[in-house]
């Protein structure tokens, strides 16, 4: 990131005017060919002053000017630096703290507060000091903060040294005028930034009436983008005075929202109320703006969104579209692009003595009486939540073939199937199957890494040797759970995939049921997973995905408190899994009650602490409004908001609301990014619990 850096030039100033024309030396003209080595093209520098002198030499500094206040970030040049150098500009030591030594030629330093106009700078080394006279340039203005988002309307510091505010000064950034100007002492100012594009500009200082001279700061001020279109959430540090916030349509990182109401707290009647600009963002800034804060975001035809106490002074807020029927005429909110899907088609080689022929399907036991050898082939899949394209398989697809019908090719038997267009692997499944029910138990397993997939197009030739075995054991434990009397919890459920690394995992899901689940009533026993393959071969570095639920066995399987791994490998012992979260408990309103006066739900978590908690608030089946709090939060406030022109309360009758408490690894809330509310993949803990409430 460059710094803004202020560049400050006083015309006609009787305080300055014997400095006016002054200019900082200029830097050497190619400063980066500053060396070469003995016999090189490079030019040769005289009196030892080249990269690898030892000679104590400063040529400058860059940048050359700053605010007497100090602060700049400035790199120092010359030769012969070494850990113990000393810097002093305008006589005033730079702190050992504030001196980064980048090698011989450079140091970085922080520049200290100075007089205004030029300084020298002194650099020694032992009984040695070399100067530049005059390097470096104290302006009359400082600018705090030196930047600030192109929406307008961050509060500045606006500070003078060896000049006065004139009684009916006016304030521009690059020719806009600066609101809500406030002189608050001869030397000191406050005033909004205008909204502007992104980049450096200058700043200047004049009496309205013409009386007097201009005061002008070169490059003071930097306007940016304060969201993040890509992450979404928070960033940019803690809030101190100002408060930055853009709206975004969710599904749509581009689609800034322009009109949206934002509120900052959870009085409706606040100052700290706007709506967005056109680039669907407001800021709010005083000097005693101070966080944690909430915000609350509403659009029409969108669901409403709150980020609960944070301290983060950019914010992208992303929005879900209504499923009200009336948006329609706004725009198909939910329609996505249809994507081709992609096929994949080769040979299935068994083992057997013709080397280079059909062998049979010998290395699958033999079937009984109500049996028969089947194989199953299918892809990878990116997550545990992806879906196969298309779920069903495609017109022409051989994905199951049994010893009967098999169509024989050169050295194998073909397989086509319909896969997504991505960089995946493919596998097959042989074993025997039930010709009653379709039971199917897995023996063997093959497997062809690296398969590129294209819309529309067919990938040919990926033949899959079927020589692995399927006899290994993989045990999970669970221990520390939540009590065994919490309402509804009553099924242990456990998951546990092959994962073969960015090709995705091994999803074993055959006749519509998983052969990698285990369900049942009690966990005090470890869950073995028998059928696996060993990790060797095609398979060196794969590990396991595995998720342990603790649920409900109806079919809302709400209550649930579930813990998910990556990298667990095969083990003699069973893998352990601990710690798990306790289940979101009701505090009020009672289950069915009315939101209570106050406008806030509660709730209650007991055990390990979350690091997030989400909460989605629905009516009937269509989502109201979404809120996304810290761990430690237990309270959900919902303002009115129809008390605001233009806006609306949430539906009358029957709302229910579901709390999700998670935990992320590496997780810092005011940091928070927008992909760990739509993937669960960054997920290692996560409990949840259901309750209903009227309005």
């Amino acid at each position: 990131m460059v710094l803004a850096l202020s560049v400050f030039v006083l015309i006609g100033v009787t305080a300055c005017s014997h400095k006016g024309d002054y200019q900082p030396p200029p830097l050497p003209a190619r400063p980066e060919m500053d060396a070469g080595a003995a016999g090189s093209s490079a030019p040769a520098f005289p009196g030892n002053t080249g990269i690898n002198s030892t000679k104590l030499t400063v040529t400058g500094v860059e940048p050359g000017t700053g605010p007497f206040s100090g602060g700049t970030s400035a790199t120092v040049r010359g030769s012969g630096f070494d850990d113990s150098v000393e810097i002093h500009i305008g006589g005033v030591a730079v702190q050992p703290g504030q001196i980064k030594r980048d090698g011989k030629n450079r140091i970085t330093i922080v520049v200290p507060a100075g007089q205004v106009g030029p300084a020298d700078i002194e650099v020694k080394r032992g009984d040695t000091t070399v100067t530049l006279p005059s390097g470096f340039l104290y302006s009359a203005l400082a600018v705090t903060p030196s930047q600030g988002s192109v929406s307008g309307g961050s509060l500045v510091d606006l500070k003078l040294g060896g000049a006065t505010f004139p009684e009916d000064a006016v304030v521009e950034f690059d020719g806009a005028l600066c609101t809500e100007l406030r002189i608050n002492s001869p030397q000191s100012a406050t005033c909004k930034t205008p909204a502007h594009g992104t980049g450096l500009v200058d700043v200047t200082v004049h009496s309205a009436g013409g009386a007097g001279d201009t005061l002008l700061a070169k490059n003071a001020y930097q306007f940016i983008e304060t969201f993040d279109a890509n992450g979404g959430g928070l960033s940019g540090g803690p809030i101190e005075g100002t408060l930055n916030i853009t709206v975004v349509a969710d599904g749509a990182v581009s689609n800034v929202i322009p009109g949206a109401l934002v509120m900052v707290g959870n009085d409706p009647k606040t100052a700290r109320r706007g709506v967005t600009d056109k680039r669907g963002s407001i800021t709010f800034s005083n000097a005693d703006l101070r966080g944690p804060v909430t915000v609350h975001a509403s659009a029409r035809c969108f669901c409403r969104s709150s980020i609960v106490e944070f301290d983060a002074k950019d914010v992208t807020i992303f929005l879900e579209p209504s499923a009200d029927p009336s948006c329609a005429a706004d725009g198909d909110f939910g329609a996505g692009t249809k994507q081709l899907a992609a096929t994949v088609s080769g040979e299935l080689i068994f083992p057997g003595h013709q080397e280079f022929d059909v062998n049979t399907w010998e290395i699958i036991p033999k079937p009984k009486l109500n049996e028969e050898r089947v194989v199953y082939v299918m892809t990878t899949q990116a997550t545990l939540d992806a879906r196969r394209i298309p779920p069903d398989g495609g017109p022409g697809d051989i994905s199951r073939l049994t010893e009967s019908n098999a169509i024989a090719g050169k050295r194998g038997f073909l397989y086509h199937i319909t896969a997504r267009p991505a960089g995946l692997a493919v596998f097959a499944l042989g074993g025997l199957e039930r010709t009653d029910t379709r039971e199917f138990t897995p023996y063997v397993m093959g497997i062809a890494h690296n398969v590129v997939t294209s819309p529309g197009e067919e990938t040919r030739d990926v033949d899959m040797s079927m020589t692995i075995t399927l006899d290994r054991e993989l045990g999970i434990a669970l221990t520390d759970l939540p009590s065994a009397d919490t309402e509804g919890l009553d099924e242990f459920r456990v998951r546990a995939y092959v994962d073969v690394g960015g090709e995705g995992l091994v999803v074993r899901d055959v006749n519509g049921g998983s052969l990698d689940i285990i369900r049942r009533r009690t966990g005090n026993d470890p869950f073995r997973f028998l059928g696996q393959p060993a990790f060797v071969g095609g398979l060196l570095n794969a590990s396991y995905q595995v998720v342990a639920t603790y649920q409900s066995s109806d079919s809302t399987a709400v209550p649930y408190t579930r813990q998910k791994r990556n990298g667990v490998r095969q083990s003699r012992e069973p893998v352990q899994f601990s710690s798990f979260l306790a289940v979101p408990s009701l505090v009020s309103p009672a289950l069915g009650a009315r939101i209570p006066d106050d406008r806030t739900l509660r709730f209650e978590l007991s055990g390990p602490k979350p690091d997030m908690i989400l909460v989605e608030i629905y009516s009937g089946d269509t989502l109201a409004w979404t809120q996304i709090m810290p761990g430690e939060a237990r309270a959900i406030p919902l303002p009115d908001l129809s008390l605001i022109e233009g806006q609306t309360d949430l539906p009358q009758g029957f709302l229910q609301w579901v709390v999700t408490a998670v935990k992320i690894n590496d997780f810092r809330f005011n940091e928070l990014q927008h992909t760990y509310l739509t993937s669960t993949r960054y997920w290692t803990h996560d409990s949840q619990n259901a309750f209903f409430a009227r309005r």
